[in-house]
């Protein structure tokens, strides 16, 4: 476990229940990072290719999805990362209208999501499970939790920014 994601599972202690944690977005930008590099990890096998070469394989049922999250996981490095400097100038105490929330649970998948609050409703930017977890099923029960507490937090109705469906395995009725 590398010392990023150390210092991540420290923000969290494990109730037996989802615990959904709002982290400083350079916390869950530095995590982000590294689930990019275990996304392009897992993403591929070596072995002979159709051409009969040598080489890397890109395979699984969900690589489109996944090839969507991995675009997704590098735009929220990147909005997270505005996101640390602009709190840089930000008043003290004055609340955050983009927040990243991290979901760090040992019986399940991790999930990271970035939201935007508003008075009269929040929207989810985008939700990311931990690119290790393969099995579907898996990934959609964390995105439901993860969702629903979301709705949870929030106290206001939540929309889905258009093109989040396309990281999601399951629907949710956005």
């Amino acid at each position: 476990m590398n010392m990023f994601r150390a210092l991540l599972c420290s923000l969290v202690v494990a109730a037996g229940a989802l615990q959904l944690k709002e982290v400083a977005p350079l916390k869950g930008a530095m995590l982000a990072r590294s689930w990019l590099g275990d996304a392009a990890e897992g993403d591929q096998k070596i072995g002979t290719r159709e051409d009969g070469g040598i080489g890397a394989l890109r395979y699984g049922d969900d690589l489109r999805r996944r090839e969507n999250c991995q675009r997704g996981l590098k735009t929220y490095v990147d909005t997270a990362l505005a996101l640390a400097a602009a709190d840089k100038s930000r008043g003290a105490g004055a609340p955050r209208k983009t927040a990243t929330f991290a979901v760090l649970d040992g019986a399940g998948p991790n999930t990271l999501s970035m939201v935007k609050r508003e008075d009269d409703g929040w929207t989810l930017l985008g939700l990311y499970c931990n690119p290790n977890e393969r099995d579907l099923d898996v990934v959609a029960d964390a995105e439901a939790e993860t969702i629903g507490a979301i709705r949870d937090a929030a106290g206001v109705p939540l929309g889905f920014l258009g093109g989040v469906e396309e990281t999601l395995v399951g629907s949710y009725g956005t």
